[in-house]
């Protein structure tokens, strides 16, 4: 049963990927055709408010749950999510996506290491060297 589980969590981690790829993608286009990129990250964010209670319905038969114990956590991620894509939109405007994107996302490194030091995850010689692979390619692709 856990084996399921495991797979379903990459399944889903490799469509996050996917996702998160084209949508890095899409957002360079976007600044290469101009605009701004507070007005850019608004429409993205109305098509989300419209997706996201049709998931909700679809994957948990419900509403949207507002959790007391996750809010303080939600609000402190809204405020960092709109900081990193501010700074990555106006990044995308100015740079090259190749260069901004990848260093952009050497955030999910300090979240892998963060949830080691501070959640107590499990630290495998595999995950160090994914974590220090990870930082060396951004290092080469900045270059």
């Amino acid at each position: 049963m856990a084996a399921d589980f495991a797979r379903l969590d990459l399944t889903l981690a490799l469509i996050a990927f996917l996702c998160l790829g084209l949508t890095d993608f899409v957002r360079r286009k976007g600044m290469i055709e101009g605009g701004s990129p507070t007005g850019y990250l608004l429409v993205e964010t109305l098509v989300l408010l419209a997706i996201l209670p049709v998931a909700a319905l679809s994957l948990e038969g419900r509403a949207p749950e507002i959790s007391a114990g996750f809010l303080p956590y939600a609000l402190i991620s809204g405020v960092t999510i709109s900081i990193a894509l501010l700074a990555l939109m106006t990044g995308l405007r100015i740079g090259e996506g190749s260069v901004v994107i990848p260093i952009s996302r050497l955030g999910l490194a300090l979240a892998a290491f963060l949830s080691i030091l501070l959640l107590g995850e499990s630290v495998t010689w595999t995950k160090a060297l994914g974590i220090a692979m990870a930082i060396g390619a951004v290092i080469l692709l900045s270059r």
